[in-house]
């Protein structure tokens, strides 16, 4: 027997190759959505204890402000001490103060700058780190603020004020969104513009922030349809109505 026939030439044939490509092939596939379901939890992890934070943030303002207990929304008057600059046109400027970690511009037009607990690690607008603060804009910030108006008859964007109501924790005034400047979730169509659209971000789920200060996670699914109406109504039960056809309802 010739040695050359006992000897293995090297390298792969082409039917082999194509054997070791099906077989990684098949082994990503199994191995992709446990690898994304992994990052995604995470993400939802990040999320609610950002999301939590925020809530008692939101509580410890409404105390400071003593008998009127108000939950910040988008649609508060700006500061009257710093007409220059529209930092409240987010709920956020609010809260940031509360938490201390708010940097005002220092010139017209510049950015103010939050703490990145303001944005939900699966938001992919935006790449913002852990711990450093981010500009404080629609883009950046991942969650939206709900209002029933109750501050304010004229303005169904306003405050939440909690002081005297019973249920708050059937009353969302957080949740995961994209921010509109000067806007609130106050009904089914604002929902549909501000919430939706975030649902990709933790696998078909939304995570709210009540007035309570309880945060629960909410999931779409084949029964909700795409419009999300179903939903909307599993995170808020008590739709929401402003508070001049309440007024109206009562008569």
């Amino acid at each position: 027997m010739k040695a050359s026939s006992i000897i293995r030439r090297g390298g792969f044939t082409l039917l082999e190759l194509i054997v070791v490509i099906a077989i990684l092939g098949v082994l990503l596939g199994i191995s992709a959505p446990v690898l994304f379901s992994y990052m995604n939890a995470g993400d939802i992890v990040k999320c609610r204890a950002n999301i939590e934070q925020l809530a008692k943030l939101g509580i410890k303002y409404g105390q400071d402000l003593g008998h009127r207990n108000l939950l910040p929304t988008s649609g508060m008057d700006d500061d009257e001490d710093t007409p220059e600059f529209n930092e409240s046109d987010g709920w956020w400027y609010m809260l940031a103060q509360e938490l201390d970690s708010t940097v005002l511009p220092n010139k017209a037009k510049a950015p103010m700058k939050v703490a990145s607990i303001f944005h939900c690690p699966g938001d992919r607008r935006a790449a913002v780190s852990d711990g450093v603060l981010m500009p404080a804009d629609t883009k950046h910030v991942s969650y939206v603020s709900w209002s029933d108006g109750s501050e304010d008859e004229d303005n169904p964007n306003s405050q939440i004020r909690t002081v005297g109501k019973k249920h708050l924790d059937l009353l969302p005034w957080l949740s995961d969104g994209i921010p509109q400047k000067r806007k609130s979730v106050i009904n089914y169509k604002t929902f549909r513009e501000m919430v939706l659209p975030a649902v990709e971000r933790h696998s078909s789920g939304i995570l709210v922030a009540y007035a309570s200060g309880v945060v629960q996670q909410f999931d779409i699914d084949a029964e909700d349809g795409v419009d999300g109406k179903k939903l909307f109504h599993k995170i808020n039960p008590d739709k929401l109505i402003p508070t001049k056809e309440k007024k109206k309802q009562r008569d």
